[in-house]
């Protein structure tokens, strides 16, 4: 049976704005004087170099897996089907001599069904965990606080549902004392080591939350939590005072870790963010970066656990639940000179580290030359210090200077302005000395579109569409539309929205969504925003809210397009069932017009993934088309492409399978029917609307693929956000006219003039 294509979902408003026997030893790259890359980064002078081990064992935990000392503790879920029964045990791997031992768990009492759901485990083998447990029919549920020993046998059980009043606990953590501390719903219970009650800890305000909780080096517990103004997040580390039950020192520039923080030996915390490490010192109260995970050939996403063992090594507990490829990392910190070196090519990407690690990790252990780094300019864990604006600043500045990375992701990038400074590098020569890549695998629109003066930019690996949809009988059956014919068209029905419930912002960013490079010279540095065409679009703007407010009980979008209240829709095309549903909205035939454009071309968004160009800048380019080539490649993954596939073959093969009728088969292998006779067909669900409407998808008929595949022929690539310091001139001026204030006349004068001083600035 295939598996469904569809989810079923509740949609609110739709906005128009637009994831032991085997011990291997891999080498890894030191940055090196002759690995310094082309943006500038320093030699390192140490590396951490992994020893990669595996459990060869059923069971195994990795996400709950801790380091206690030289051994790694975790509990293993067994199910005998003989008995049809479950069973625990706890499970300790020895570092020092990669034993596994197994002890099974025995509880003092029956009490029903019940589970351990958060363990800590101490040096003696003995551990303290949540338990849960619930009546036969589930209709009742308790919390407890349990230990046992090191032989599995339960200790005491504490019935804590009473003491935590309907909140429930998801930390634990025992200091050097042996005192207990829970975690949950922004309060920490305290209990002695018997598990008497000590009292608890609540964090005052309404917008903070509790983060992680763990233990420093120096024995003492320490919470991580945020608290949010309105406006910033910000973190907190403190101690827990458990004498006083209430928060002790804080401290400051602690970084937010992702899993939370561990402890270390040489240092009082290790934390990483998924793509570096960094010690902290609570004395100096400053961090210090350790390493980069992708140096240690370890994609940093998927590092659960982590910390420090006596003689220094870091234990990096891996698990990528997606491949299934986990592990344990042991790290040895060398000398940089002492590990082969590598050249270092720098991937810049606003902020799309995620995918790049786990193809930088295959990159760099099959490569002997070359090494790839990532650089993510977009700091999402401060992100009230470091705006989207500041990052994309950032990254364009670092492309006109000597710390330009050597392979550009042009996600949310404008493609013409990069193009027309000379910055992006031709991919033609290197596609035509490919061995294993031709012209002809990839879609040629797409190629085409990344063709910028007959030089080849980028060959993305996939992409999504977004169009504009309206009923043929008001938009009729052509493709491609003006601004000025988009606003005649509103003219017409001035008792109806043009799109459903939209602000000034939004319509502006759709209009400008293809028209932004119309009113800019990126080669010449000429610009007209004082010209007829943008007054109009400003005049329209005009029209639209400030802002929109969404109440409970409005009628979704289908419903007012139904109604006749709202003319077109956004489509968001990244596969082939969803074309389908715009019959149903719009009662019949419908018409993908498209956004307006100056010439009247059809403008059909062609939102691209994995779109990386060369620096023409790099002086490593053979490494860094290397990289690319693998990327292009690649057999295809799920967890990277999320929408069509630029190669032909894939595109063929996801069209094949979209029309394939898959029907619900019986124990006997026959088709099962519904009620009226009619095959059960498997695969299909549903959308649906807080008001009601909803659609159940079909198996796509050919005519739908058809249409589909024909939007791909014309869409073209754009920045959705277009570039964001124009945008935001745009919005800063124009206010004064929106608001009645200032002419339209005024307004593009400034807007002019200050756009024009941009573009000139930044040629």
């Amino acid at each position: 049976m295939k598996t469904s294509k569809h989810k079923i979902v509740t949609a609110g408003r739709r906005m128009l704005a637009l994831m032991l026997t085997a011990i291997t030893i891999l080498g890894v790259s030191a940055c090196g004087k002759s690995g310094d890359s082309a943006d500038g980064t320093k030699p390192k002078e140490w590396a951490y170099v992994p020893e990669f081990l595996t459990i060869e064992e059923d069971n195994v935990s990795y996400y709950d897996m801790q380091l206690v000392g030289e051994n790694l503790y975790y509990l293993s879920y067994d199910w005998d089907e003989s008995t049809q029964t479950s069973s625990q045990s706890v499970c300790k791997y020895s570092l020092a001599d990669k034993a596994l031992t197994k002890t099974p768990i025995t509880w003092a009492e029956d009490v029903g069904y019940q589970s351990l759901n958060r363990g800590t485990f101490l040096e003696d083998g003995s551990f303290y965990a949540i338990m849960d447990s619930y009546t036969e029919d589930y209709s009742q549920s308790w919390q407890h606080l349990t230990k046992f020993d090191a032989q599995g046998q339960q200790i005491f059980s504490q019935d804590i549902t009473d003491l935590l009043q309907g909140s429930y606990a998801d930390g634990l953590v025992v200091d050097g004392e042996g005192r207990v501390y829970l975690s949950g719903d922004g309060v920490v219970w305290l209990f002695d080591a018997e598990g008497v009650s000590k009292g608890s800890v609540k964090l005052e305000g309404t917008n903070v939350w509790i983060d992680s909780m763990g233990n420093g080096s120096d024995g003492k517990v320490y919470l991580g939590y945020s608290s949010y103004d309105g406006n910033n997040s910000t973190y907190t580390l403190c101690e827990i005072d458990f004498e006083g039950a209430r928060l002790g020192n804080s401290y400051k520039d602690f970084p937010r870790g992702n899993n939370g923080f561990f402890r270390g030996t040489e240092y009082d915390f290790l934390i990483h963010d998924g793509m570096k490490v960094y010690a902290y010192d609570l004395e100096k109260q400053k961090k210090e970066e350790l390493f980069d995970w992708l140096d240690s050939d370890i994609n940093g996403s998927n590092v659960r656990r982590f910390g420090q063992l006596e003689d220094g090594r870091i234990v990096a507990i891996v698990e990528d639940w997606e491949t299934n490829d986990s592990g344990i990392a042991l790290l040895t910190k060398k000398k940089a000179e002492e590990v082969p070196q590598k050249e270092i090519i720098t991937v810049g990407t606003m902020s799309g580290a995620y995918n790049l690690q786990a193809r930088a990790v295959k990159f760099n252990k099959s490569n002997s030359q070359y090494h790839i780094s990532v650089k993510q300019y977009m700091d999402f864990e401060n992100y009230g210090e470091n705006t989207w604006s500041d990052a994309l600043n950032s990254f364009n500045n670092d492309l006109t200077s000597n710390n330009c990375p050597d392979i550009i992701d042009l996600t949310s990038m404008n493609m013409s302005q990069l193009a027309a400074k000379g910055i992006l590098e031709d991919l033609n020569p290197y596609l035509e000395k490919s061995s294993v890549l031709n012209r002809s695998d990839f879609l040629e629109n797409i190629l085409n579109v990344y063709t910028v003066n007959g030089a080849l930019v980028s060959i993305p690996t996939f992409f999504n569409m977004q169009t504009v949809i309206g009923s043929t009988e008001k938009v009729g059956t052509e493709s491609g539309w003006t601004l000025d014919e988009m606003i005649a068209f509103a003219n017409q029905y001035p008792e109806a929205e043009i799109f459903n419930q939209v602000s000034k912002l939004e319509i502006l960013r759709a209009v400008l969504m293809f028209n932004q490079d119309a009113f800019i010279n990126w080669e010449t540095g000429e610009c007209n925003f004082d010209s007829d065409t943008f007054k109009n679009i400003l005049d329209f703007v005009n029209r639209f809210p400030d802002e929109v407010t969404w109440e409970e009980g409005m009628d979704s979008e289908p419903t007012r397009i139904q109604k006749g209240e709202v003319l077109l829709s956004q489509a968001y095309l990244y596969d082939f069932d969803q074309i389908q549903m715009y019959s149903e909205i719009f009662g019949g035939d419908y018409n993908c017009i498209g956004f307006p454009t100056v010439d009247g071309t059809g403008g059909h968004a062609l939102s691209t993934g994995d779109a990386y160009a060369i620096s023409s800048k790099s002086s490593r380019k053979d490494g860094a088309w290397a990289f690319l080539e693998s990327i292009l490649t690649e057999e295809s993954d799920e967890r990277f492409r999320s929408g069509f596939p630029t190669r032909k073959a894939a595109l063929d093969a996801m069209a094949a399978e979209a029309v394939e009728v898959d029907y619900v088969m019986d124990e006997n292998g026959q088709v099962m029917k519904d009620e009226n006779g009619e095959p059960l067909v498997s695969g299909t669900s549903s959308i649906g609307y807080e008001d009601g409407w909803e659609y159940t998808y079909h198996t796509p008929t050919q005519e739908e693929i058809d249409k589909t595949l024909a939007l791909m022929e014309h869409a073209k690539p754009v920045a959705v956000n277009g570039n964001d310091m124009i945008m935001s001139i745009i919005n800063e001026e124009a206010e004064p006219f929106f608001k009645g204030q200032k002419s339209v006349d005024d307004v593009v004068k400034v807007i002019q003039n200050r756009i024009n001083n941009y573009v000139n600035e930044t040629k």
